[in-house]
């Protein structure tokens, strides 16, 4: 009994961190961008310094509680979490949902988001 439940568990937390990002996905992340969501790259130092979005944090995974912690945000602040392909921001916006975070979001992978964000026309 407990092996099925087991396959389900992981089914669902591999569907959370899928790095597959549907077009009207990318359209919503760029929305609560736009919106002034909290943007935070959770790649390590190394990887930012290949490129980042405009104006990102870059608090690493494995640090994101303690690192949005420091911030002093509400709970309910929107937050957009990216990685190199979704997976690590999905990680950490399930963290920061056990903490307590309500408005936390995967936005999967950088290049996606960095694409998207150079054809979109200038507010």
């Amino acid at each position: 009994m407990k092996l099925p439940l087991l396959g389900l568990l992981i089914f669902l937390l591999s569907a959370c961190g899928g790095s597959e990002m549907p077009e009207n996905n990318t359209q919503h992340i760029l929305a609560l961008i736009f919106a002034g969501a909290t943007v935070i790259d959770v790649r390590t130092p190394a990887e930012v310094a290949e490129g980042a979005l405009p104006n990102a944090l870059n608090i690493i995974h494995t640090d994101i509680v303690a690192g949005v912690d420091a911030l002093a945000l509400p709970t309910d602040t929107p937050l957009v979490l990216y990685c190199r392909s979704g997976n690590r921001s999905g990680i950490a916006a399930a963290m920061l949902q056990a903490e307590g975070y309500t408005q936390v979001t995967n936005g999967g992978s950088y290049l996606p988001l960095a694409e998207a964000l150079e054809q979109t026309p200038a507010l």
